[in-house]
């Protein structure tokens, strides 16, 4: 070891500035140890679909499958959705499909043709 650093300690000069900093430095991190992460988990786009589809009297439980079409490397680099699958209690009503239908379609700017409501099996 330096004794050089030894020597100065025991002469005393600013043992107190380095005996705060390290103090400080022990605090900081047992204060950033201690802190947890309080934000939500994130939530997936399918999920808060198959939530708000759940929503619509008579859809029953559901579960959505998002297709993202391949980013064009020309374009800007957002992913659009391609086409929706929706899997749900009641999508053997004709209300039902045709409500969920036009919900998605209006929220993912998609052609009614790109978005499938199907049955869940019992």
């Amino acid at each position: 070891m330096d004794k050089g650093f030894f020597k100065y300690l025991k002469d005393k000069k600013d043992v107190t500035k380095i005996a705060i900093a390290l103090a400080l430095g022990v605090i900081l991190i047992f204060i950033g140890s201690q802190q947890k992460d309080t934000s939500s988990p994130e939530v997936s786009v399918e999920e808060r679909i198959a939530a708000a589809c759940s929503g619509v009297e008579g859809v029953g439980r559901c579960s959505v499958l998002v297709y993202y079409a391949p980013a064009d490397s020309r374009a800007d680099a957002e992913e659009k959705v391609e086409s929706v699958i929706v899997i749900c209690d009641g999508a053997d009503s004709a209300d039902v499909r045709l409500t969920l239908t036009e919900m998605l379609s209006s929220f993912f700017g998609i052609g009614a043709n790109r978005i499938r409501v199907e049955k869940m099996k019992e």
